[in-house]
């Protein structure tokens, strides 16, 4: 699958959904979501550590929940998806914030402009083939130390590539070993810093992975002039 065609899969099958993905991810509180805040919380505190004061992107939104939660906690932040009608009702939350229509692997974004990127079970349909591109784009625009935290369904059994296909009920996904998406996200000089399993809600569901990971700018160089 090229690039075009997956993003059109991921922009059709959201679209459809839309709706009922809003009301399914503001419904009360869990223990999943407590432990969700609690990265996205550790991750915030790193870019107000770093001192940056540039935004942080949210790289795949959706209704933009974790957009607003970061800024009303003080992080400055906005949100690109690929779906319309995520973008849209997440500027109706807050249409005082920045939401576009925009896919990773094409960010908008200057170099080393953004403070920090969440992608928040947004890789999840980004064909394998196609992530590297995306990690591209990523270590493209995040400021030199920034931190990336990426949340994903995981499997303990992947195949040979550290992935296998998932049949997510919106849209076609993978499901990545922890230890796989961490080799992906090296290669493109973001080193491991934390990372956190959450249990499976119910069985026969996979369970929840997050990594936060902090970008090395000059990881490029090093490994170019040790060649």
């Amino acid at each position: 699958m090229n690039e075009h065609e997956a993003v059109e899969r991921t922009r059709r099958d959201y679209d459809a959904v839309a709706e009922l993905y809003d009301s399914m991810v503001r419904q009360g509180d869990d223990d999943a979501g407590t432990l969700a805040r609690a990265m996205i919380n550790a991750f915030a505190g790193l870019v107000h550590a770093g001192g940056s004061d540039s935004a942080v992107l949210d790289a795949g939104c959706g209704p933009g929940q974790w957009v607003d939660h970061l800024d009303r906690n003080g992080t400055r932040a906005y949100g690109i998806d690929v779906s319309p009608a995520m973008i849209e009702i997440a500027r109706q939350y807050r249409p005082d914030l920045s939401f576009e229509v925009a896919s990773m692997l094409q960010l908008k974004a200057p170099d080393g402009s953004i403070a920090g990127i969440l992608a928040h079970f947004s890789l999840i349909h980004t064909p394998p083939a196609l992530l590297p591109a995306v990690l591209v784009e990523f270590a493209r625009v995040i400021e030199p130390g920034g931190p990336l935290l990426v949340a994903a369904q995981i499997t303990d059994s992947p195949g040979d590539e550290g992935w296998t296909p998932y049949d997510h009920k919106a849209s076609p996904a993978y499901v990545w070993s922890l230890d796989a998406l961490t080799e992906q996200l090296r290669a493109h000089n973001f080193n491991e810093l934390g990372r956190m399993r959450i249990a499976a809600p119910v069985q026969g569901k996979p369970p929840a992975g997050y990594l936060l990971a902090r970008h090395d700018a000059h990881g490029a160089a090093q490994i170019s002039g040790d060649s």
